[in-house]
């Protein structure tokens, strides 16, 4: 048996501009997806053969774990035909609703971070995390075909990674985060579907490119800014620049006609604000996080504690979790 796990990602700069190019941040989040390669029963309870497209306990297996699975194979080599798949991620759900930390994501990495492992490789090595990167996002296409592909690279390489998107291919890079620079995530509440909100979007830059233009052009501004203060370590500034990204995120929605940033999310960024900090959408926006940026460990603990007269929750989560690796060695 082989039993991997990959971490869940949250979005902090460059939503909706890395689809055109522009360079986004993302980081892996400990709420991690476990993956799991064990030896296939000849027949379950009931007696009949088991099916290699459900986990053992009868449940369908995510397409994009099965086409990660084959895409991982067909790199690594093919696993025994007696090896099941399962996989847990429940960790970024909380009960039936996903916590929009890329939950498909993460078991794509970790499918595919399994099948390395069980031919041998050590998944925890940079150079062999940078292997399995494309391989992860040809699997993840199965739900995500027109996706930036940053989500897979913080389940896969972990830590902060500053992603950019040239056509097919994705230059990701781990960066080192801002001691000065404290970040949180508060859950909405409210579950959004991102496919929907990006098909807005890409719907009025379709009908009316200059209307799209100027909605745009203030959040890639933003998103660049933001993304080069928390390089340089400048936490006020990044701060500032988190504020605009909101403003931002809010034009973009306003002018699509897409909810991405909620009445909920204005609220938490509003939270954020009063003492000292600022608050965005994490990702598409229309519910899921907000991700704020505060100037203390101190601040975090009032940010909870107005969240929960607000009816927000603060996800008691820090970012910049490790990559995917082995929780079991393979055994037989």
């Amino acid at each position: 048996m082989v039993r991997v796990s990959a971490p869940g990602k949250v979005m902090i700069s460059g939503e909706y501009v890395v689809l055109e190019g522009a360079p986004a941040l993302v980081a892996a989040a400990p709420a991690r997806a476990r993956v799991t390669l064990a030896a296939r029963p000849t027949r379950t309870s009931d007696g009949s053969p088991p099916d290699p497209g459900r986990s053992p306990d009868a449940q369908p297996l995510p397409p994009e774990a099965l086409l990660a699975r084959t895409c991982a194979e067909s790199v690594f080599g093919p696993l025994t035909r007696d090896m099941d798949l399962a996989i847990d991620t429940t960790a970024l759900r909380e009960g039936s609703r996903k916590l929009g930390l890329g939950s498909s994501a993460a078991a794509a990495a970790g499918t595919v971070a399994a099948v390395a492992a069980a031919n041998g490789l050590d998944v925890s090595d940079p150079s062999v995390r940078a292997r399995l990167l494309p391989i992860a996002l040809d699997g993840h296409r199965a739900v995500a075909p027109e996706g930036s592909g940053a989500d897979v690279a913080a389940s896969t390489l972990g830590g902060f990674v500053r992603v950019r998107r040239e056509g097919e291919h994705l230059d990701a890079a781990r960066i080192d985060w801002p001691a000065s620079l404290h970040l949180a995530l508060v859950w909405t509440g409210t579950p959004a579907r991102t496919s929907d909100l990006v098909a807005k979007v890409k719907s009025l830059a379709s009908r009316d490119a200059t209307a799209y233009q100027r909605a745009i052009t203030p959040l890639r501004e933003a998103a660049a800014t933001l993304l080069a203060a928390i390089e340089r370590g400048d936490a006020r500034s990044a701060i500032d620049a988190a504020a605009a990204h909101h403003d931002a995120m809010q034009l973009l929605g306003e002018t699509a006609g897409a909810p991405i940033v909620t009445p909920e999310l204005t609220k938490a960024a509003t939270i954020a604000r009063s003492i000292g900090g600022s608050a965005k959408p994490s990702g598409a926006g229309g519910g899921d996080v907000a991700i704020a940026f505060l100037p203390s460990e101190s601040a975090i603990a009032e940010l909870g504690d107005a969240c929960r007269i607000a009816g927000l929750t603060l996800l008691p989560l820090r970012l910049g979790d490790d990559g995917v690796h082995v929780d079991e060695p393979l055994s037989s």
